[in-house]
C-alpha cells in the first residue's frame, strides 16, 4: 500500500511534526509511505499534480485553521482524476464536528479525530485486509454515500509510546524544527482547544535529547517547542533545558541555535531566576501568553492570573538578558471593551519585551467561547481562521482601528530598528496605546496600508508622522525626534547615501564637522577597542564603518563597525579627540 502524508504550511521555513509522527507510526508495517510539504501559497492546480502522479493508495491531510480552506481545493481538485484513493483528514481543525464535516465534503472517506498515531496505524491495516472500521477508535467515517458512522474516542497516548517524528534523516537547514516535549496543559482557557483534554503527559527527557540531536544534525537551527505550557512542571522543564543546552554545546556560538518555549508568566519564580542566570545567552526565547489584565476578562476565560505580581520576574529576566522575551496579548475576548484593552496594551507594553505580539481571538470549534457566544456577543468569520468581527464590548469598527494598531506594531516595535525613535514618540503622548493608534490612523488616512514598504520606507513614513505634528510639538521636540530617527537609521544597516530628510543641521553639528567626522573614523586608537582593525586596510574599515555626531538622546560622537550582518556601537573614547584638535 502506498500512502503520502500532505501538509500544506504557512510558510517554507515551517514543518509539520503530525505528519512526521504518522510516518514514524505506520512505517514498520506500511513502509511505502512519502510525505509531501507544500505552503498555502503555493500553485492548487501544481500541488493536485504532484499528489496525482505519486499514485497513492492513501493520502492524509493535515488540517488547521491556517490551511483548511487550501487543503479541501487541493482535495476536491483531486477526487475527480483519482476515484479510487482513499483520502482521509486530520488535525485540530477536523477533530471536532467530525460527522458534519463529512457531509459536508463528500470527497473525504475519514477523520481522524484526536491523536492519530495509532487510529491511522488502525485504519490502514483495516483497509488493507478489508475488514469493517467499525472497530478503529478516534474515527469518523463514510459507510456509504448517506451513512456517516462517528467511533468511540481514542483514549489518550503516554508520549513515551510515541515515536521518533525525526527517525528519517531529511534536509532541515533554513527552517524550523517543531517538537513537543509535553502533551496538555493544566490551563482551563475557553478560547484554546487545550480545554478539551485532562491532564499533562511527558516525554521522556532522553528522548527530547535523540530528537534535538537529531534535528541540529539535519541543519535545524531554530528548535520550536510546542508545549502549550512548557514550565508546568518545573523539574521537566529545567532539564529539557539542560539537554538543550548540553547539545547546543557541539556547535559553536555563531551556528544561532535557539530554543522557542511557550511560558506561563504565574508559574515563574525566584528558582527559574536563579538558573537561567548561568545559562547561555540567547539559546532561548520564551513567549508568555499575558492575553489580557482585564479580571472579568480573565474570569470570563478561566484564566486566573496576576500580571501585576509575575511582570517583576520578567523585568528581572530582561535585567539577566539571557532570554529573548515575547508578551503576547489576545483583542476579543469577552468583557473586555475598547478602553480596558488600552489598559492591557499598556500594562504589558511598559515592560519593554523584545516583542509584544497583539493577536485577534480565534473562536475555534470545540472551544469553550464558541458554545458561549451568545452569551458574549462574539460574532465571528464562518470561515477559518474564525476571527473575531466584534463582541458585546468591541464593535467591528474598533477592531478595524485595532488591527491596524497591530499592523504598525509589528513593523516599528517588534521590528527592533526604531527603538530611540519610539521612545521618544510615545513619550509625547498620555500612554502608548495613544501613540500606536494616531500613528495607525495617520497611516490609514494616507492610505499606506494598501501598498508594500520598504523597512527604508518606514523611516520615511515615521518622519512624515513626526513632522505633520511639528505644530502641535513644536520645532525643538520635532527636531529631537528626529535626531532619534537618525540614530536609528545608521543602526539598522550601512548608511550608503543619508535621506535629506534625516541631514544634519547646520546649527545641530559641532566645529569642525567634517574633518572631525574622518579623523574619529580612521584613528588608530580602535585596533584597541575592535579587533578586526588591524585586519582591514583603510579601504575595508571605511566601508565597515561609520562616524556619527548625535545630539539626541544625549549628545555624543558614535562609531558604527557593520559586522556579519550585525552593527556593533561604539562611543568615540576622549582621548581621541585631543589627538584630533
Amino acid at each position: 500500500m502506498r500512502i503520502v502524508l500532505v501538509a500544506l504550511n504557512a510558510k517554507y521555513v515551517h514543518t509539520n511534526l503530525a505528519i512526521r509522527y504518522l510516518r514514524a507510526s505506520v512505517q514498520g508495517e506500511f513502509p511505502d509511505v512519502d510525505l509531501r510539504e507544500f505552503t498555502i501559497n503555493e500553485s492548487m492546480e501544481r500541488i493536485e499534480a504532484e499528489l496525482y502522479e505519486a499514485k497513492a493508495d492513501v493520502i492524509g491531510f493535515s488540517c488547521y485553521i491556517w490551511n483548511l480552506k487550501e487543503t479541501l481545493a487541493v482535495i476536491r481538485r483531486l477526487r475527480p482524476v483519482s476515484p479510487h484513493t482513499r483520502i482521509v483528514v486530520g488535525g485540530p481543525e477536523v477533530s471536532f464536528e467530525g460527522e458534519a464535516f463529512l457531509r459536508e465534503n463528500p470527497e473525504i472517506d475519514g477523520v481522524v479525530l484526536g491523536e492519530g498515531e495509532i487510529t491511522f496505524l488502525e485504519l490502514l491495516r483495516a483497509w488493507e485486509s478489508g475488514a469493517s472500521l467499525s472497530q478503529v477508535q478516534g474515527l469518523a467515517w463514510r459507510a456509504s454515500s448517506r451513512e456517516i458512522i462517528l467511533n468511540p474516542p481514542r483514549r489518550q497516548l503516554a508520549m513515551a509510546e510515541l515515536p521518533n517524528p525525526y527517525n528519517h534523516e531529511e534536509e532541515l537547514k533554513g527552517r524550523l524544527a517543531y517538537v513537543e516535549t509535553t502533551r496538555g496543559c493544566p490551563f482551563n482557557c475557553q478560547y484554546c482547544l487545550s480545554s478539551t483534554f485532562q491532564g499533562v503527559r511527558y516525554l521522556p527527557p532522553e528522548r527530547f535529547r535523540q530528537i534535538m540531536r537529531q534535528t541540529l544534525r539535519y541543519g535545524a537551527r531554530t528548535i520550536k517547542l510546542v508545549d502549550r505550557t512548557f514550565n508546568v512542571n518545573k523539574e521537566h522543564a529545567l532539564r529539557i533545558l539542560d539537554i538543550a543546552r548540553e547539545e547546543a554545546a557541539q556547535y559553536p556560538p555563531e551556528a544561532g541555535i535557539r530554543v522557542h518555549c511557550e511560558m506561563a508568566g504565574e508559574l515563574l519564580d525566584e528558582e527559574w531566576l536563579l538558573y537561567l542566570q548561568d545559562y547561555p545567552k540567547d539559546l532561548v526565547q520564551f513567549e508568555i501568553g499575558v492575553q489580557s489584565t482585564h479580571p472579568e476578562t480573565l474570569a470570563a476565560i478561566h484564566r486566573p492570573q496576576h500580571f501585576e505580581r509575575w511582570a517583576r520576574y520578567i523585568r528581572e529576566m530582561q535585567r539577566l538578558n539571557k532570554a529573548h522575551l515575547h508578551l503576547d496579548l489576545i483583542a476579543g475576548l469577552p468583557k473586555e471593551g475598547w478602553e480596558s484593552f488600552r489598559r492591557s496594551f499598556n500594562e504589558v507594553y511598559a515592560v519593554q519585551p523584545d516583542m509584544l505580539q497583539l493577536g485577534f481571538l480565534k473562536v475555534l470549534k470545540g472551544s469553550g467561547l464558541r458554545e458561549q457566544r451568545g452569551e458574549y456577543g462574539l460574532v465571528f468569520a464562518p470561515d477559518p481562521p474564525y476571527t473575531i468581527l466584534q463582541t458585546d464590548d468591541l464593535s467591528h469598527d474598533e477592531l478595524l482601528r485595532l488591527h491596524r494598531l497591530e499592523e504598525l506594531l509589528d513593523r516599528y516595535y517588534n521590528s527592533g530598528r526604531f527603538s530611540h525613535s519610539l521612545a521618544g514618540a510615545v513619550g509625547n503622548y498620555p500612554t502608548p496605546f495613544d501613540f500606536y493608534h494616531e500613528f495607525a490612523e495617520f497611516w490609514h488616512g494616507q492610505g499606506w496600508f494598501r501598498q508594500s514598504w520598504s523597512a527604508k520606507a518606514l523611516f520615511e513614513k515615521l518622519w512624515d508622522f513626526v513632522a505633520a505634528q511639528k505644530k502641535a510639538w513644536g520645532a525643538e521636540l520635532t527636531a529631537a525626534l528626529r535626531e532619534r530617527l537618525r540614530l536609528d537609521y545608521y543602526l539598522w544597516e550601512r548608511p550608503n547615501g543619508v535621506p535629506d530628510y534625516l541631514l544634519p543641521t547646520e546649527g545641530a553639528l559641532p566645529p569642525n564637522y567634517g574633518e572631525m567626522k574622518f579623523s574619529l573614523q580612521q584613528h588608530r586608537g580602535w585596533e584597541q577597542i575592535i579587533p578586526e582593525f588591524t585586519g582591514m586596510d583603510r579601504r575595508q574599515w571605511s566601508r565597515a564603518t561609520a562616524v556619527e555626531y548625535f545630539q539626541e538622546p544625549q549628545p555624543r560622537w558614535l562609531l558604527f563597525f557593520y559586522n556579519k550582518g550585525r552593527t556593533q556601537t561604539y562611543p568615540v573614547p576622549g582621548e581621541f579627540f585631543n589627538e584630533v584638535y
